[in-house]
């Protein structure tokens, strides 16, 4: 038998009653279980928005809880409520939940959890930022917007889409090494490919060297290591300029990386 659409949501507005009222006389648990249970009505119905709002007010019942200890619970309410938040269309506002979730998951050591959803924040805010650029009309949030307007808005969201972007396909905000490793071989390689349409100097003669030369030059360029028995000639050189400071810089995160990643576990 089919439930009746009118009665769920008068239940729904009767236990969200209930949740904010004992929020008021500081239940906090009682409020969180309550909140919770009418989120997962709401996202059983449907209706994402409302899902993500009750589901983040189980989150801060939680995170209010005296003398609670453990966050993993309120993580979790505020990683449902980015879900739905998203599902609504609401990336700004999911991109915010997620990085509470992500707080919440850091402080009870749940460095897997954590590393999921700083980087879901990081992605979803990147997405909102390139959304609001094309099509801001299409826009509805949940929560009110804290984005600046005007053309010094604009070209806020476009710097800080870039520097996001950028942060995204070289590392992965932080959380996915594995980038910077490809990042990094792509560099050598491509280098090495110029290398062999440029010069060089080795023992004096200049040549135009084979690929497994250039490649060999090009990983000694890359580590800043510099033996000195091959020099760059003509273009050649500003192509190892380019790499050589590539490195210095995809060197240290490609660490940093790993060190995040690994020292948590």
């Amino acid at each position: 038998m089919e439930s009746n659409p009118i009665s769920a949501e008068i239940e729904t507005k009767m236990i969200e009653g209930e949740a904010h009222l004992f929020l008021s006389q500081e239940k906090y648990y009682e409020a969180f279980v309550a909140f919770r249970k009418a989120g997962h009505i709401h996202k059983r119905q449907g209706n994402s928005k409302q899902a993500a709002l009750c589901f983040a007010s189980a989150a801060s019942s939680w995170s209010m809880r005296s003398g609670e200890k453990t966050f993993a619970r309120g993580a979790a309410s505020y990683s449902e409520a980015a879900k739905e938040a998203e599902k609504s269309g609401d990336l700004e506002y999911a991109s915010l939940l997620y990085k509470y979730a992500a707080i919440n998951y850091e402080k009870d050591m749940e460095f897997d959890n954590y590393s999921q959803c700083f980087y879901s924040s990081k992605e979803l805010y990147r997405k909102f930022l390139l959304r609001s650029l094309i099509t801001p009309g299409k826009i509805h949030p949940i929560a009110e917007s804290q984005e600046e307007k005007g053309p010094k808005g604009v070209l806020k969201r476009v710097f800080l889409w870039f520097v996001l972007t950028f942060s995204c396909l070289v590392w992965g905000h932080g959380e996915r090494a594995s980038r910077t490793f490809v990042s990094g071989t792509a560099v050598v390689l491509l280098s090495a490919f110029s290398f062999t349409w440029g010069q060089v100097v080795r023992e004096g003669i200049v040549l135009k060297p084979a690929f497994l030369e250039a490649l060999y030059f090009s990983v000694i360029t890359f580590t800043t290591v510099g033996y000195g028995d091959i020099i760059p000639a003509g273009f050649t050189k500003g192509v190892v300029m380019v790499e050589a400071i590539c490195g210095l810089f995809l060197i240290p995160l490609f660490i940093i990386g790993l060190a995040r990643k690994y020292l948590r576990a």
